[in-house]
């Protein structure tokens, strides 16, 4: 039996007393190993990841090899990733209908005058001189 201040992990299922060396896993939710310093040698049982949403996810080993062999057998459609990173259309912004050019005779007082063409294509970079 184990007491209050000592966890154990669900993966190797060897206890400990340091809290901070136990995170819980985003998908069972149960207790493992996650070594959390780069300077010293401790267990590992799992992984945090940069979630969809940017935010810190913890897995444990066994969870992960359930979604690498699901992630195996069922390929996800690039495009439905992208589609799922997306902003909601409610708030995206609406553009407007694109216009024809507008002359002269259409202008608005107070307009800004129409562009010209350039005669030239226009250089990708300016050379400053110090």
């Amino acid at each position: 039996m184990t007491s209050e201040t000592t966890l154990q992990c669900a993966v190797c299922g060897e206890s400990t007393d340091d809290a901070r060396l136990v995170s819980e896993c985003m998908s069972c939710s149960r207790t493992f190993h996650l070594n959390p310093f780069n300077d010293a040698d401790h267990k590992d049982c799992g992984d945090a990841l940069i979630g969809p949403t940017q935010g810190v996810e913890f897995w444990c080993e066994t969870c992960l090899a359930k979604l690498n062999e699901e992630m195996t057998a069922n390929p996800p459609d690039p495009r439905g990733v992208i589609d799922d990173l997306a902003v909601p259309p409610e708030f995206q912004r609406q553009r407007p209908p694109a216009q024809d050019q507008r002359t002269a005779a259409d202008a608005r007082p107070g307009a800004p005058p129409a562009r010209r063409p350039r005669s030239r294509p226009a250089k990708r970079y300016r050379r400053i001189d110090d």
